[in-house]
């Protein structure tokens, strides 16, 4: 879906505009309408606008200025210009200001349309598939130094020791990063490979991703990659200032702005161009690299929770819970579970992969001696690394799936004497997995009941407001695409198609009920533009309001 904003003074104009666009179902725009230019710059603050359609010459603020303000924030946001009067001085600076196209408003509907049908084009021709596979192949034979890898893991796992030991490092292994300013941690987990088991295969699309992301967020942010899982990537951004100077609060806002408002956009680019299904979960807010390891932590719990196990998902992570706690890393594998297998089964656990992580599980168990002293402790070791593995878990089973099957005894859990002998306790050990990913999924799926209740809610209680697709976001807390996704998954129909459901009911009942004049009974359900209503009644009913109203009181 492109965003569309048309921004004029004249409101004729922006809603016959609006709603002719809103009528080419083919460029598929999710089309927004400002009559000033700050209420422009107000959309621009909310939502990441892909085409802007305005005129030139506004009251308060030229169209130009508008320009130079938007490409600050949207620095890939297509510019197509209106006006009245045919000026050179105006096409010229426009034209070197980057705009797409000039339009006289006496040009007419098809020509607006036809210059949007291009500027949609050269959006989707930035992004390159060939040219990005093959600098993917470059960067994949160059490679990041393996050392650089290595310091950013150990920043995960325990934090910055102090900014100036961080400074030293990141000066040694040229590091673009600053050490006394914050950064963003962003998380990306590759959900289907699409047979693609080869790991060359899997390291160039892997870096094909890294073109994407960079491509996107550069130059508003500086980043940097590292694959920290099988399938799974973590982006450490900073403000591209922060080297320079020390950035303003309203700048490092912006920029996580301008990064959390991407996303759905690289998320898009990863699916249309490498045929990759991707998930992100990105911080909330800066963190200090002393505090890495445990964002980084939090991050990586909630990608294996809830909504985060499904597929395409895009997470800003929530504020913590009363009490909540960081947990820690499980210790290293022991004899009986050997690191490699340690990570498998902690991958399959926080992908939400079942049968991967069972079969796993299992086989470990089996493998396990059964007799002797040492295989007392070997099994003791062995039991305790899988009760580290399974303990975050559990606790977040504990808290946030009440409703989940209380017939396996956790108080067990970290006390294998209580088993009558090994097997007992190794069929323990299966049925609290099963457990936790019964949990796992009774999470997802009353998280996604929960907010299509309050999409619905929301839509029936603002039915004569906004109902884009960005304020039903922003009200339900979600991306606007993933929320999208997320609801036709849970509902199998679109939120447009409840949006006009519902229009489509309170209209009837308006008719029915009450003596209301028809643009009223417009206003009332959301329409700006009663010719836009009428045609919208008569798609959906074969009559025009009126019709309607006279046939169901006769």
């Amino acid at each position: 879906m492109i965003r569309l904003l048309i921004v004029d003074d004249e409101p004729f104009i922006v809603n016959g505009l609006a709603d002719r666009c809103e009528q080419a179902e083919h460029l598929e725009l999710e089309v927004y309408r400002a009559y000033t230019p700050s209420e422009a710059l107000s959309w621009l603050e909310r939502v990441k606008i892909d085409i802007v359609l305005s005129d030139i010459k506004m009251p308060g603020m030229s169209g130009l200025e508008l320009q130079r303000r938007i490409v600050r924030q949207w620095p890939r946001c297509k510019l197509i210009f209106l006006t009245g009067y045919d000026d050179f001085a105006y096409i010229q600076e426009a034209t070197r200001s980057g705009s797409v196209d000039y339009i006289l408003k006496t040009e007419g509907n098809d020509k607006v349309l036809a210059s949007l049908q291009r500027a949609i084009g050269l959006l989707q021709d930035e992004l390159e598939v060939h040219d990005l596979i093959a600098r993917a192949q470059q960067q994949l034979e160059a490679a990041l130094p393996q050392l650089q890898r290595q310091y950013v893991l150990e920043l995960l796992r325990s934090g910055g020791t102090s900014a100036a030991a961080v400074r030293r490092q990141f000066a040694e292994l040229n590091i673009g990063f600053h050490a006394e300013e914050p950064c963003l941690v962003l998380l990306c987990r590759v959900d289907d490979w699409h047979d693609r088991s080869a790991s060359a295969d899997r390291s160039l699309f892997l870096y094909a991703m890294q073109n994407i992301v960079e491509e996107f967020l550069r130059p508003g942010a500086l980043t940097m990659a590292v694959e920290y899982d099988r399938s799974r990537l973590v982006w450490l951004i900073q403000h591209p200032l922060a080297a320079e100077q020390e950035p303003t609060e309203e700048q490092r806002r912006r920029t996580l702005r301008f990064v959390h408002g991407t996303l759905e956009q690289i998320q898009s680019a990863c699916r249309e161009l490498l045929q990759l299904r991707v998930s992100f979960a990105a911080a909330r807010e800066w963190t200090p690299w002393a505090g890495i390891a445990a964002r980084f932590e939090a991050l990586r719990q909630l990608f294996s929770s809830g909504l985060g196990i499904g597929k395409e998902t895009l997470l800003i992570e929530p504020p913590p819970q009363p009490g909540e706690r960081e947990t820690e890393q499980p210790q290293p594998g022991t004899p009986l579970l050997r690191p490699r297998t340690l990570e498998l089964l902690r991958s399959a656990l926080d992908h939400g992969e079942r049968e991967s992580f069972m079969t796993q599980l299992t086989e470990t168990l089996q493998a396990a001696p059964s007799d002797g002293a040492a295989s007392l402790l070997g099994r003791m070791e062995l039991y305790y690394a899988l009760v580290a593995l399974f303990l975050p878990c559990v606790g977040r089973l504990q808290r946030e799936e009440q409703s989940a099957d209380e017939t396996t005894d956790l108080s067990k859990l970290t006390r294998l004497e209580e088993h009558g002998s090994w097997e007992v306790a190794c069929a323990y050990l299966i049925a609290v997995a099963e457990r936790i990913f019964a949990g796992q999924e009774q999470g997802r799926s009353d998280q996604e009941h929960a907010i299509v209740v309050k999409v619905r809610r929301y839509i029936h209680e603002h039915l004569s407001g906004d109902l884009s697709l960005t304020q039903l976001g922003e009200a339900v807390g979600h991306n606007p695409s993933y929320l999208s996704r997320l609801y036709k998954q849970a509902t199998g129909e679109g939120l447009s198609e409840t949006i006009a459901a519902a229009r489509l009911a309170e209209a009837k009942r308006l008719l029915t009920e009450t003596t209301a004049r028809i643009h009223e009974v417009a206003a009332s359900v959301g329409f700006v533009s009663p010719p836009y209503f009428y045609r919208f009644f008569k798609k959906a009913t074969d009559l025009t309001p009126q019709e309607y109203r006279d046939r169901m009181n006769s």
